[in-house]
């Protein structure tokens, strides 16, 4: 992780999730994405503060982050590898905020900045989609997908994004079944994290 104080990141992030809540009518009639524009250099500073992200050797040139091509597209079997050690930690905390940089987008209704932070959530999550701490965040990273290309209205594509988080959706749920960590977790000190009941909430 980078040298900032983990205190500072999580602080920032908390401030940009709730920026990012405001309603769109209680900002000035003139600056409706106001409050999204401020949550948005937040996460921005935040993907700053946690560093580029982590090399990971079994990283190779991707094409296969559409739909498609990558087997998480196409909803194929995942392995369950935990997204253990600095290097996959740093990987997954940066693709959360890759994941808020691209609802954000897609909320200011810029659809392609939207698509392109969402697809950099998957590729960074690819390894470990399967896993307890990552598979709820893919999961709202395809419907996200999803919705966005139904907007488009390319149908096709929508629903096979759609289709692969409802087949890893129910992976999990057969081989592992435990409330997955939801992924606001990942910025919150060990004490302040989800009991498993409240989890099981949000994924019902």
């Amino acid at each position: 992780m980078a040298s900032a104080p983990w205190a500072e990141i999580r602080e920032k992030f908390q401030a940009a999730l709730a920026l990012s809540r405001v309603e769109l009518h209680k900002n000035p009639e003139k600056e409706p994405y106001k409050s999204k524009y401020g949550a948005r250099a937040l996460l921005e500073e935040v993907k700053a503060l946690l560093g580029p992200a982590p090399e990971d050797e079994d990283e190779r040139p991707q094409t296969d982050d559409g739909v498609g091509a990558g087997d998480h597209a196409l909803g194929l079997p995942a392995e369950a590898v935990e997204a253990e050690g600095p290097i996959a930690q740093g990987a997954v905390r940066l693709a959360v905020i890759e994941f808020h940089l691209g609802v954000n987008h897609i909320d200011t209704e810029e659809l392609s900045a939207g698509e392109e932070h969402l697809v950099k959530c998957l590729r960074l999550l690819r390894k470990y989609r399967l896993s307890h701490d990552c598979v709820s965040l893919y999961i709202q990273a395809q419907n996200n997908l999803g919705i966005l290309w139904s907007e488009r209205e390319e149908i096709e594509t929508a629903q096979a994004y759609l289709e692969s988080s409802e087949a890893l959706y129910n992976q999990y749920m057969k081989e592992i079944g435990s409330p997955p960590l939801d992924p606001t977790e990942h910025f919150l000190p060990e004490e302040e994290k989800l009991a498993e009941q409240e989890r099981s909430k949000r994924t019902t």
